[in-house]
Parts: C-alpha cells; sequence; structure tokens
C-alpha cells in the first residue's frame, strides 16, 4: 500500500522518542501544557504556531524541515556541525 505522509504531530512524536524524553518534559521545556503538547502530538492542533515549532525543535535537536516534512533528513545542519 501506500504509505501516507508523516504528520507534524507524527514526527514530533517520533523525534521526541528517538530523543529519549517524555512528553511532560517537551511540554515544559517549549513552555506549553502537557494538555497542549499531547495535541500538538496528536494532530488536534491545525497549525502550531513557528515559534512552537521551532522551540520543539531545537529541544529535540532536529531540523524544523524534519517536523514539518520538508525533508527526511532528521539531523539539523547545526547539530550536525556540532557533532563533527
Amino acid at each position: 500500500g501506500i504509505a501516507m505522509a508523516e504528520s507534524l504531530g507524527d514526527r514530533i512524536r517520533k523525534a521526541r522518542l528517538d530523543y529519549g524524553m517524555s512528553q511532560a518534559e517537551l511540554a515544559r521545556r517549549i513552555g506549553v501544557s502537557k494538555n497542549a503538547m499531547n495535541e500538538i502530538e496528536m494532530n488536534k492542533t491545525l497549525n502550531p504556531g513557528a515559534l512552537q515549532v521551532k522551540a520543539i525543535a531545537t529541544a529535540l535537536r532536529v531540523s524544523t524541515d524534519y517536523l514539518l516534512g520538508l525533508e527526511d533528513d532528521v539531523e539539523s545542519e547545526v547539530f550536525a556541525a556540532v557533532a563533527v
């Protein structure tokens, strides 16, 4: 079958689990309630703000382009450069 494109929430959840961070911890780091974070991951928040997406990407050390589905490479170039 045809795989459905991952949504923003799916990619956030995957990146968070790969990083080993709890939903509550991520919510705390970006300054939203655990409930709000859950709604973002469940795709109930249709259009999270750009600053929220940027904060999530920074906390999970992934690129915003990855979270938004613009690229499949998880690593942000910034963090890839730091790792060298």
